[in-house]
């Protein structure tokens, strides 16, 4: 290809990076595609902002930041005078990170901050396979997590889970990429100290991962020794914060991760595949890609991997990017399945390096179909192409697609509910746990929910009441509004 076609097309060549050796220069992508996948991403991850949600987590951990910033109480946190209070079941310093945009921006600051990071994640995962593959496969890893259905839905929310994955992915980046060098050790371990900061032993996976994987591949005592302090440091911080804190020690250390880990905590799943089933059933549609980088790092059957390293990275290089990632990967989905006690949206730490590996495999193919600048513009339509499907799709109501309905609160009751001044209690009388109405409460009206099976508690002169318990009510009460199984009901007699 000559010097003037690249020149006239915008694009370059790109030089090998230190761990990736090239047969031969190598065609980039255009800064437009990295554009465009990155405007994807934002595109449907915004389907359900700023929308009426009833995920209970996004729910409490923002109630639980906004009592940080009306008490100014940052280590002591509390989610609703009957419930939660005091709070140990996360650390309080990913909630920080919630509290610290209310009380700069306002409530309305706390998307757009995760948002925010979930961009990073995207970025870190494109220099990621990059580093590993070229700016192919960097592209590609891009594409790939932007458009996981279960990423680009989960990530708009403000749960830690965002923060988590850019600062746990992010401390994998050195170990996978780099040269063992102090510098890029330092890097790894600050990182994954502030990603257990956030959400305890999730936080170290990443790391973990790849520290076994350089160890493993690459056959070095030197990276699992230095690997396994670094890790066993990260979480040197926490543990010095349960030392000094008897409180958090016996209310996080015992109460949530030593009864996660041997299962006195009931909720969740218990299944030793656990994990491995949630991948398969939630990281989609790049699942199937999978399968061709364990087939490159497996080596068989070599027509496969012959057909799939035609490109410019050199074949060993190639197989040993894909080892890299694969053995990263099954040892994420080995820790995510050591607990007893299971969450489905744990595993959304191992999607950014499944992402690298779903790429990876067809980054030299990839390379090599995009070879001249006339192609590089049929990518660039491609992408454009996608960029108008996503605009299209959440126009037209994808969030009605991914998201459940509203609740009755934001629907059939919302007039009535919105009558009850901040602040004020409302009784939910159910004959179960109602945690999402809770939530919903607590959060979109800013009142003060006390759960109960009955109606004979404190002084409330406002109840939220299931059909089936309201025909108990005493006298004085009467129904406001009804829809969905709920009374909504008030009381002259308080």
């Amino acid at each position: 290809m000559s010097k003037g076609l690249l020149e006239g097309s915008g694009l370059q060549t790109v030089k090998a990076a230190p761990d990736v050796k090239y047969r031969t220069a190598q065609l980039a992508p255009p800064v437009v595609a990295f554009v465009l996948v990155l405007s994807t991403f934002v595109v449907l991850m915004g389907a359900t902002w700023f929308r009426h949600t009833d995920v209970g987590d996004a729910q409490l951990y923002q109630v639980i930041a906004r009592n940080i910033v009306r008490s100014g109480n940052w280590l002591s946190l509390s989610y609703l005078p009957t419930v939660g209070t005091p709070f140990y079941d996360h650390l309080p310093f990913g909630i920080w990170s919630i509290a610290a945009a209310m009380k700069l921006g306002g409530e309305g600051a706390v998307i757009p901050l995760n948002a925010f990071f979930s961009v990073a994640t995207v970025l870190t995962v494109g220099w990621t396979g990059h580093r590993l593959g070229g700016p192919f496969t960097g592209l590609a890893s891009m594409l790939c997590l932007s458009t996981t259905q279960m990423y680009f839905f989960q990530t708009s929310y403000p749960t830690l889970d965002p923060l988590l994955l850019l600062l746990a992915t992010a401390s994998a980046v050195p170990v996978l990429t780099g040269r063992g060098r102090p510098w890029e050790w330092l890097v790894a371990w600050l990182l994954a100290a502030m990603a257990v900061a956030v959400k305890g032993p999730f936080g170290l996976l990443p790391l973990g991962g790849a520290v076994g994987a350089r160890a493993l591949v690459d056959r070095s005592w030197r990276y699992a020794l230095i690997g396994g302090a670094a890790c066993g440091l990260a979480a040197l911080p926490v543990a010095l914060f349960l030392y000094l804190r008897p409180d958090w020690r016996e209310g996080y250390g015992v109460g949530q991760l030593l009864a996660s880990a041997l299962g006195t905590r009931t909720d969740g799943a218990s299944g030793y595949l656990t994990a491995v089933k949630v991948i398969a059933g939630r990281y989609w549609p790049w699942f199937p890609a999978l399968a061709g980088g364990a087939l490159v790092a497996i080596g068989r059957p070599a027509a496969i991997l012959a057909w799939l390293s035609r490109g410019e990275l050199e074949p060993r290089q190639f197989q040993r990017a894909c080892r890299l990632l694969a053995v990263s990967c099954a040892l994420i989905a080995l820790g995510l399945s050591l607990p007893h006690r299971k969450i489905w949206h744990h595993t959304l730490v191992a999607y950014p390096l499944l992402s690298v590996l779903a790429a990876v495999a067809f980054g030299p193919r990839l390379s090599q179909l995009f070879c001249t600048a006339k192609r590089m513009r049929y990518l660039v339509a491609g992408l454009c192409a996608l960029l108008a499907v996503s605009v299209t799709a959440v126009v037209g109501g994808l969030e009605r697609v991914l998201m459940y309905p509203p609740c009755v609160l934001a629907n059939e009751l919302k007039d009535s509910i919105s009558a009850i001044r901040p602040g004020t209690e409302v009784l939910v009388v159910s004959p179960k746990d109602e945690w999402d109405m809770l939530s919903a409460l607590a959060f979109e009206r800013d009142v003060v929910p006390v759960p109960s099976q009955g109606f004979d508690h404190g002084t409330a002169a406002f109840a939220l009441v299931r059909d089936e318990l309201w025909p108990a009510a005493p006298g004085g009460w009467r129904p406001l509004s009804r829809a969905r199984g709920w009374v909504l009901a008030t009381t002259n007699a308080r």
